[in-house]
């Protein structure tokens, strides 16, 4: 009868340990079909919104918390300064615009008489080569008595003469050539002053802070008539045009998983609401050192498993038209692969 007992003990211990060892191996052989973890939560991208001028905030349209859409009237910076600055930059153009055509006929005058003076060089030296000439066929003339020495000396005065006039004529081209205005400069002007009207008119527009995306503002904490410096971000808004789940999972199941594959994903606050998805990208690298992390690694800290430690790489999973009533940043959820 002992023996019997003792029996039946063996057996039943070898039943439960088959029992286990079969639960262990349906529950493997589940997580390999199916990688879960429930280490993961809900982000969205943020747009820390900076204003790309300064100003006075003279109106605030939104509120903590509020639903925004693409486009949405957000703040208004003091527009005033800035549309002085367009005003005077618009004057600017305006006079130049103005001046141009001035610029333009004195530059006509002034190369007309650049061309007279050049014909008067021309002038000139068919003066000083006739009283050249003239001189030379009289000479010859003065030792048989043809001429008189007045008369050859009339002559030579008369070519000298109009040497000197070649002279002040080429200098006088010379003069009107350089007196010619370059019309380039005020055009390179313009184009300037024409340049900071745009810049002026881009900054005026830029009072107007519009949202960027659809979204949720968060972190609002200020009011009309506070100070907003370009480039300051005043507050947050959370992108939800886009929802992601990050979840992380142990090294020894990111061989199952590679981006495009189908996911499911449990919100906590809602479990029974199952949100689908697709795997975007794997992360690959990530630090156990939180004190590393500055480098911009994920710092995501190692479990136990079993005896040895397995190390989990962020799973982003792009969600499918999620309920908004789920979204929300950094909330809790469950994340399963489909194979």
């Amino acid at each position: 009868m002992l023996a019997v007992r003792k029996t039946l003990g063996i057996l039943v211990s070898l039943v439960a340990l088959v029992g286990v060892v079969a639960a262990v191996v349906l529950a493997t052989r589940r997580l390999d079909l199916r990688p879960r973890t429930d280490d993961a939560y809900l982000q969205a991208d943020l747009v820390h919104l900076a204003p790309d001028v300064s100003g006075r905030i003279v109106e605030l349209d939104v509120r903590d918390n509020q639903a925004v859409r693409r486009g949405d009237v957000l703040f208004r910076i003091d527009p005033e300064p800035y549309r002085m600055r367009v005003d005077q930059a618009r004057a600017a153009v305006q006079g130049l615009e103005a001046k141009l055509p001035l610029v333009a006929d004195q530059v006509a005058s002034q190369t007309s008489k650049a061309d007279a003076a050049a014909r008067g060089i021309v002038s000139a030296e068919a003066q000083r080569a006739l009283a050249a000439s003239t001189l030379g066929r009289t000479e010859p003339l003065l030792g048989p008595g043809f001429v008189t020495a007045q008369q050859v000396d009339q002559l030579r005065t008369a070519q000298r003469t109009a040497q000197i006039a070649l002279q002040q004529a080429r200098l006088q081209a010379d003069e009107a050539r350089q007196a010619i205005t370059n019309i380039k400069p005020t055009e390179a002007e313009l184009e300037g002053a024409r340049a900071t009207l745009a810049l002026a008119e881009r900054d005026l527009n830029k009072t107007v802070v519009r949202a960027p995306c659809d979204g949720r503002i968060t972190a609002l904490d200020i009011a009309a008539g506070e100070f907003a410096a370009t480039g300051h971000p005043l507050f947050t808004i959370i992108d939800t045009e886009h929802w992601y789940a990050i979840g992380n999972f142990r090294e020894t199941d990111l061989a199952g998983i590679e981006p495009g594959q189908r996911a499911t994903v449990y919100v906590m606050a809602q479990p029974h609401r199952p949100v689908r998805g697709e795997v975007d990208s794997l992360g690959w690298g990530v630090s156990s050192d939180v004190s590393a992390t500055f480098g911009g690694l994920p710092h995501i800290e190692r479990t136990l498993n079993w005896v040895r430690i397995a190390a989990r790489f962020p799973v982003r999973v792009l969600l499918d038209a999620p309920p908004d009533d789920l979204m929300r940043y950094g909330a809790t959820a469950v994340i399963v692969i489909e194979k």
